[in-house]
């Protein structure tokens, strides 16, 4: 008799383990599927057919609403400190293994602005034999993170990089299904400001992207935690604007 209710005891604490199982698995399913955009502030930037100058009254000591420190699990931040290069306002970017997203949220439609613009100069590149080309290459010391909807709803995201050894200017680096357009890069490169600017219109056709975009998310990218790197670099005048305005 105490064998047969060990044993009944015994299923029953399995049943009630595997129930809890089952119940963590489908909670953690129903979070992946539902959690929130960790871009969605609430305060969307709007430009109203005016130019947007993206870091103008960036305070990166207390970011104001609509900004957004996108920080991932176990690696350490992108330090990311405004400043001023001689007169000129500059956004510093520096890491030490480390990888995070500083970005705006916002609600522009690509029609209206099409044109981005910026400069940005690279201090200490990133130094390293891994292949850039894969995902564990994939570090750069400055990047443009931009996330697009349509009217559908659909999403699509992309980067514009500063190339480490491998790109040129006009390349398009893929990993999987993403991305990344190559505007600038190289050693020779390194410690000089160049002044770069985009079509959002192509840009957006190029990576596949259908329908009218709106631009949701605009943001500063900088990472070197796949190569256990360092980096460094400033950015200035990242700025959106009608066709032939500058």
């Amino acid at each position: 008799m105490a064998s047969k209710a060990y044993a009944g005891k015994k299923g029953l604490i399995m049943k009630k383990l595997l129930l809890g199982l089952a119940i963590i698995l489908v909670g953690g399913a129903a979070y992946w599927t539902t959690r929130p955009d960790p871009f969605e502030t609430g305060a969307p930037l709007l430009a109203n057919g005016k130019a947007v100058h993206l870091l103008d009254g960036l305070d990166t000591d207390t970011l104001s609403a609509g900004w957004v420190h996108r920080t991932f699990f176990r690696i350490p931040p992108t330090d990311y400190r405004m400043t001023k290069e001689g007169e000129t306002p500059v956004l510093r970017c520096t890491t030490d293994k480390g990888a995070s997203i500083l970005a705006r949220d916002m609600r522009i439609a690509v029609s209206d602005l099409p044109m981005l613009s910026w400069r940005w100069k690279v201090t200490q590149p990133i130094e390293s034999d891994v292949d850039e080309a894969t995902e564990d290459g994939d570090d750069h010391p400055l990047r443009l993170y931009l996330r697009f909807a349509n009217e559908a709803g659909e999403t699509r995201g992309t980067e514009i990089i500063w190339s480490n050894r491998k790109y040129a200017p006009g390349d398009y680096k893929i990993i999987g299904s993403f991305y990344h357009y190559v505007a600038n890069g190289l050693n020779a490169n390194v410690g000089q400001w160049h002044e770069q600017s985009v079509d959002l219109r192509q840009l957006y056709s190029d990576i596949g992207g259908t329908g009218t975009p709106t631009l949701t998310v605009l943001g500063v990218f900088c990472d070197s935690d796949n190569t256990a790197g360092k980096s460094d670099g400033v950015f200035s005048d990242i700025t959106l604007s009608a066709a032939g305005e500058s």
